[in-house]
């Protein structure tokens, strides 16, 4: 999942929030090298991810696409169904969408000093263009697309990976509406779990 779904599963505590954003930035074991509970936040970005990759309507989405696209299924599928989850943004939040996005990264900010410096200026990048309130548009697809397909060192198809949604976006769509129940329990299931660990820690600047 992207930005968005991430960020909506990790919404039930600001260190979660913080631990979603900074898995990009931080690899390899944890074991207490941060905060408990951003660390714990980490964690439930990792089995997210490794939940979606390997859950069958996902792996169907994937199925979908054309052979040359077909290696970057994973990629296109997270960006595809962050789509879908602004589009149907009303049946999963009570909150606006714009409520939404800037009160997670408010939430986000205030707590920066647990922020890598990459982190925290993606986060600042993130609340002055407003990035998570266009996922709802076609222009924010093809535009993702595109980054990403430039940001990869080999050759890819990924910059036309727009044709993919277009030539499939409603079964793509009945899949996303399907998984992101699933998903949202298995999230909350989880941090039932692990909650516990979001009332211990201790501040670390990673500066």
């Amino acid at each position: 999942m992207n930005h968005l779904a991430h960020f909506k599963l990790a919404s039930a505590h600001p260190k979660l929030l913080v631990g979603n954003l900074l898995a990009d930035h931080v690899k390899g074991q944890l074991g207490g090298r941060l905060d408990q509970g951003v660390e714990t936040g980490i964690r439930l970005h990792r089995a997210i991810d490794a939940y979606t990759d390997s859950h069958p309507l996902v792996l169907a989405s994937h199925a979908r696409f054309d052979a040359p696209y077909r290696r970057y299924g994973g990629i296109i599928t997270d960006i595809i169904y962050d789509h879908f989850l602004a589009r149907h943004w009303t049946a999963y939040d009570q909150r606006t969408l714009h409520d939404f996005c800037r009160g997670a990264l408010e939430e986000v900010m205030s707590y920066s000093e647990f922020l890598t410096t990459p982190a925290r200026e993606r986060a600042m990048r993130m609340q002055s263009t407003r990035s998570m309130e266009h996922y709802g548009t076609t222009t924010f697809i093809e535009h993702s697309f595109i980054y990403l397909s430039e940001k990869l060192k080999h050759e890819n198809p990924l910059a036309s990976s727009i044709s993919q949604f277009e030539k499939h976006q409603s079964s793509l769509e009945s899949d996303f509406l399907a998984f992101f129940p699933a998903l949202q329990n298995f999230a909350s299931d989880w941090v039932e779990q692990h909650n516990e660990q979001l009332a211990y820690g201790t501040h670390r600047d990673l500066s």
